[in-house]
């Protein structure tokens, strides 16, 4: 924001919704010790309510270095696939039922990033602050990444007749309503969706092994959803499963290396 301030807008607003983040991160480290379950529990989790928010504020910065990478990625996927795969495969499979599954897919996403981070928290207390480590890493690398090299997705950047999805029911309502309300104009590369939902798989396979064989064909309608609904390119979601690998085991080796040996080396 600093560096690009002359071409923000309402630069103070920013400013000071951010003196107003600070000061509730403030006030949560002062309840660390609080008896009070309900407020420890808001504690924990009140960075993922923080997560939504700064999501749409990527769409503020990302055109202060670079202009949007689409052109890039829409000849990448030509030449890797030979043709558009966001706009060919929902036509291929125009059936209502069908447009249902890959809308309930992808609103899946939103249960599982609630969802694992919840059951971690109840289930295996000991491994909560790891958890919410790794995956609160990987938000922000790749809020840095749509900040630092922005794309807009085949949603927006698509002449408009080319962005209808066939017609479902219940959930692509609530998709649509939800893209309304809270989608805006980057995060296409990499595909946080695919690489958030391979972290959760490698959580949800160290502590609760048994719900792998629901949530693996859940992640694989997420992953083909992506691309049915036209918020990522294909490519999108192959980079978001080979880097959300990697943002696993950076912090994943981040926390073991500084936090764990941190708290070792004060007791």
């Amino acid at each position: 924001m600093l560096i690009g301030y002359q071409q923000l807008d309402y630069f103070s607003i920013h400013i000071s919704i951010r003196i107003i983040f600070l000061f509730i991160v403030y006030l949560m480290i002062k309840t660390e010790n609080s008896t009070n379950k309900i407020l420890l529990f808001f504690r924990h989790f009140y960075p993922i309510l923080f997560l939504s928010f700064f999501y749409s504020e990527t769409g503020y910065y990302n055109h202060l270095l670079f202009e949007p990478f689409d052109p890039i990625l829409v000849r990448l996927e030509n030449w890797i696939f030979g043709t558009q795969l966001s706009l060919t495969f929902p036509h291929s499979i125009p059936d209502r039922w069908f447009s249902e599954l890959m809308h309930f897919g992808y609103f899946s996403y939103y249960l599982m990033i609630i969802g694992i981070p919840l059951l971690v928290y109840f289930k295996v207390r000991q491994k909560f602050d790891k958890t919410m480590f790794i995956i609160l890493f990987s938000f922000c690398m790749y809020y840095l990444i749509f900040i630092l090299f922005p794309s807009f997705g085949p949603q927006f950047y698509f002449p408009v007749e080319k962005r209808l999805v066939p017609e479902g029911f219940l959930f692509q309502k609530i998709m649509n309503f939800i893209i309304a309300t809270g989608e805006t104009q980057t995060g296409a590369f990499p595909s946080s969706h695919a690489g958030l939902a391979l972290i959760l798989i490698i959580i949800t396979k160290k502590y609760f092994k048994k719900l792998l064989w629901i949530l693996i064909p859940v992640t694989i309608l997420l992953l083909l959803s992506t691309v049915y609904i036209k918020a990522h390119y294909a490519i999108d979601t192959i980079a978001g499963i080979f880097s959300g690998g990697l943002f696993y085991i950076i912090s994943n080796a981040l926390y073991q290396g500084f936090i764990v040996s941190k708290g070792s080396s004060l007791n």
